[in-house]
């Protein structure tokens, strides 16, 4: 069991423990994007161009080339405030989060917050790299940064995974390094965590469409071999991800789908379109049999093997009695949902925001500072000592479906703007979803 426990800063810290699991396309949309540029949703931005190979990059931030498809946006503020506040909160997050990897040359990470036992995880990696090739354009270091993370990431793979997968599980990365840089010979001496490796790997091909993969790095293909690490390894055959201690549990928050449909697109493999769909059915199951009047989706799923997967009953994944929760790893998925929605249409994955989303405006009165740090599938709150940045930040991504929920959008967008972390975790789940509200998310 892998396990990586931080302090959340507030009124009454306390202690969240998430689970290091091992664990376009997707079928019919139902939605075609001349159709979602009319149903009422708003087009984020204009096209405007960039050359490939220029010094900002063939997509630098604020640049908007490829309008959202479906969704909305904030509107209290305009797309340059948008901007302006990502751009001060990305230069924040940087100078206090990347440090260099002591024993990795030329290695940088993103730091673990104030933790005196390890330096960094897989997880963060991803966030930075993701960070790091969207904020090219606003950042001429942004590519240094980017080669640097890349270079830790490939510096230390998985190990543990390695003993039992062979040669292939080096394009994983061991989800967790001690405050020197060395593996983490924790566990099963380095085994991956899912989420980082994918975050790693999308971001891998955003950087090939970003900077071509011609000089240093092949991105393209680094990007290749960790999808197909991710296939062989954290998959199952049926589209399913994998988890621990059985591979027949699994973790809601590695289901990007966005993600899945990218790696169907760059490799021509129709397995990833199978996990978009299979992601789907275990969320739609979950939704209709155990959380019908609220729409929330446990950190945890377990039996996804049988007809009637359910939540965790606690103790299989982060080792704690909150896994059938919403809660410290759910708590992504609205981000992650509405990520993929405003690109794609599906319309499957409004149908799953909706329902959580109107749930959790319902229960806080629309007052983002109301929601709680976590709910029972039943609606019954955790507790409320605090409002949860992490939650409030990707509640925006979730937000973004459906015109029905702008008032509470801006909300969520101006308490976050006005309330920006500087701790590990809560500030990358400001600013990514922050990043996809303005328009500045885009796929390879």
């Amino acid at each position: 069991m892998r396990r990586r426990v931080f302090i959340q800063s507030g009124s009454a810290a306390f202690a969240l423990a998430l689970a290091g699991c091992g664990g376009g396309g997707g079928g019919d949309t139902g939605v075609s994007p001349a159709e979602a540029a009319t149903d009422g949703s708003v087009v984020a931005g204009s096209p405007q161009t960039a050359p490939v190979g220029s010094a900002e990059g063939a997509y630098p931030f604020g640049s908007r080339l490829n309008p959202y498809v479906a969704g909305i946006q904030p509107t209290s503020a305009t797309p340059l405030e948008m901007d302006t506040t990502i751009r001060s909160a990305y230069d924040a997050w940087k100078a206090r989060s990347i440090v260099d990897v002591p024993t990795v040359s030329g290695g940088k990470a993103v730091k673990f917050g104030s933790s005196a036992d390890y330096l960094t995880v897989s997880e963060g990696a991803g966030y930075g790299m993701l960070l790091a090739v969207l904020m090219a354009g606003h950042d001429p270091g942004a590519r240094e940064l980017f080669d640097g993370l890349l270079t830790t990431v490939r510096a230390r793979p998985a190990k543990g995974m390695m003993q039992h997968f062979g040669d292939q599980a080096k394009y994983l990365m061991d989800w967790r390094l001690k405050l020197d840089g060395t593996s983490s010979d924790w566990d099963d001496k380095g085994a991956n965590a899912m989420d980082g490796d994918l975050d790693i790997a999308m971001a891998l091909l955003m950087a090939h469409r970003q900077w071509g993969s011609g000089l240093g790095w092949d991105y393209r293909q680094e990007a290749l071999n960790t999808i197909e690490a991710l296939k062989q390894i954290d998959m199952k055959p049926d589209g399913s991800t994998k988890g621990l201690p059985s591979a027949d549990n699994n973790r809601t928050s590695d289901y990007m789908i966005g993600h899945f449909r990218a790696f169907a697109k760059a490799t021509g493999d129709s397995f990833w379109n199978k996990a978009v769909d299979r992601a789907y059915q275990l969320i739609h199951h979950i939704q209709s049999v155990y959380a019908p009047g609220t729409g929330l989706i446990p950190d945890f799923v377990i039996n996804t093997h049988t007809e009637n997967p359910e939540p965790s009953k606690g103790y299989i994944g982060d080792g704690t009695a909150t896994e059938g929760f919403f809660y410290a790893n759910a708590l992504r998925n609205p981000w992650r949902f509405g990520s993929d929605y405003v690109l794609s249409g599906d319309w499957r994955w409004k149908d799953v925001n909706n329902k959580l989303v109107s749930f959790i405006k319902d229960d806080c009165g629309g007052d983002p500072t109301r929601i709680a740090l976590g709910y029972q599938l039943d609606g019954t709150a955790t507790e409320r000592s605090y409002p949860p940045r992490a939650t409030i930040g990707c509640m925006i991504g979730g937000a973004l479906v459906d015109g029905a929920h702008q008032e509470f959008l801006n909300s969520l967008w101006t308490y976050t703007a006005n309330n920006l972390s500087r701790d590990y975790y809560d500030s990358e789940l400001q600013l990514l979803p922050m990043i996809v509200a303005s328009g500045n998310w885009w796929a390879p």
